[in-house]
């Protein structure tokens, strides 16, 4: 932001002045001076400080970690040992695992309690890895000059074995953006909390108690659809990675029945852009529209089970506004409140009746004021566990193995 100190009425004032007095005397006026604008001066540095919870033999585990983002440019970047991003690339696959190069970007913890990013800069799509014991191994592609990350679903994967997990934040010139996740899998519970310039705090979100006592409560509490995916104590799997067994179809029949009983008759959504009227056509289609609209808005065919568990399909497909109905649809659908739709902002109902995403349900119970990510439309009705702070000052970022 720039400011200027000179007022437009004052400076033409003064050149009046200048010209009356010329006339008076026998040299000509020197210039004004323009006074030179004023910088803003930059933002201070936001502090990520990482905290390790565990306590008892816990405690000394070696914890690595691993920060990978895109900069304005879209280049991938790396936390380097120094405390400083540096841009990644092929060279940097120098370890040998399973028959590819890998980089070796981790950094034990013990060297890297704090670090500090200047907010001069735009991170976006950026990942806080914590793995247990062992370094993460990610990847330069050659070809794309991309960043392979972790896949865990890859059984060639050399983090297979290895129990980790992440935060996602982003920081621009609105601030920092950041969040939990267990879109895709749990392996850690970790804690977010950002501090600003006032001293005010957003958050804690995320997951704070003990993680034997989680997977304890996992192995008591689930459906036994869900048994499987644990993964050999090392970490839970989000149902819609499974592609195999009962949850490969357990969101099918409700599905089926929504949609049949939105081909009878209409199904009202609000979202913040309006209110939307919706019925299956005899395409199988679900077409909106909204009342003064001329444009018809359509999902352009029901969703499969592992699609709504994926939030992806055809709940991502089309315009704008066709993606946010279709963000809306798919929460419900996780949610089981479809057949419920003028009470969405309502969470006391989320996940009461079955066939439900019993993953996704599991987190809000654990998570700190029952937020949490549990798919990738978690979002929706601010059930997430996003957090926002234009003045971030420090990112305080809390974990536990015990």
């Amino acid at each position: 932001m720039r400011t200027s100190l000179s007022g437009g009425g004052a400076e033409a004032r003064l050149r009046g002045l200048c010209l009356s007095l010329a006339l008076l005397a026998p040299a000509a006026a020197a210039p004004l001076a323009k006074p030179s604008p004023v910088k803003a001066a930059p933002a201070p540095p936001a502090r990520f400080v990482l905290l390790n919870r565990s306590r008892g033999e816990a405690a000394s585990t070696p914890i690595f970690v691993t920060v990978t983002a895109v900069d304005e440019q879209g280049r991938f970047l790396r936390l380097a040992p120094s405390g400083r991003f540096v841009p990644c690339g092929a060279a940097d696959n120098t370890i040998p695992r399973g028959g590819a190069l890998w980089a070796p970007y981790s950094i034990p913890l013990a060297r890297l309690r704090s670090f500090d990013v200047d907010r001069a800069r735009e991170l976006r799509g950026a990942r806080l890895y914590l793995s247990v014991g062992q370094p993460l191994w990610l990847r330069v592609d050659e070809a794309t000059g991309g960043l392979v990350q972790p896949d865990v679903t890859n059984p060639s994967d050399p983090n297979a074995d290895t129990t980790f997990d992440w935060m996602e934040f982003a920081l621009d010139g609105s601030g920092f953006h950041g969040n939990t996740t267990c879109v895709d899998q749990f392996g850690l519970p970790i804690t977010l909390e950002v501090v600003e310039g006032s001293g005010a705090t957003a958050g804690p979100v995320g997951l704070a108690r003990r993680r034997s006592d989680i997977l304890d409560a996992w192995r008591e509490k689930l459906p036994a659809a869900f048994a499987d995916l644990e993964d050999r104590g090392l970490r839970i799997m989000a149902p819609g990675h499974v592609t195999k067994g009962p949850l490969t179809t357990y969101l099918d029949r409700y599905i089926r029945d929504m949609w049949d009983r939105y081909r009878r008759e209409p199904l009202v959504l609000t979202p913040d852009e309006g209110t939307f009227t919706g019925r299956v056509d005899e395409l199988g289609r679900l077409v909106f529209r909204r009342e003064g609209d001329p444009c018809a808005y359509v999902i352009r065919r029901m969703p499969t089970t592992r699609e709504a568990w994926r939030c992806d399909g055809p709940l991502t497909e089309g315009n704008a506004t066709e993606r946010v109905l279709g963000a809306l649809l798919g929460a419900m659908i996780n949610r089981h409140t479809l057949e419920r739709p003028l009470n969405w902002r309502e969470d006391g109902d989320d996940y009461d009746a079955s066939p439900a995403n019993s993953y996704a349900a599991f987190w809000h119970a654990e998570g700190i004021g029952g937020k949490a990510y549990g798919f990738a439309y978690d979002d929706v009705n601010d059930r997430s566990t996003l957090v926002n702070a234009a003045d971030p000052r420090i990112v305080r970022i809390a974990f536990r193995i015990d």
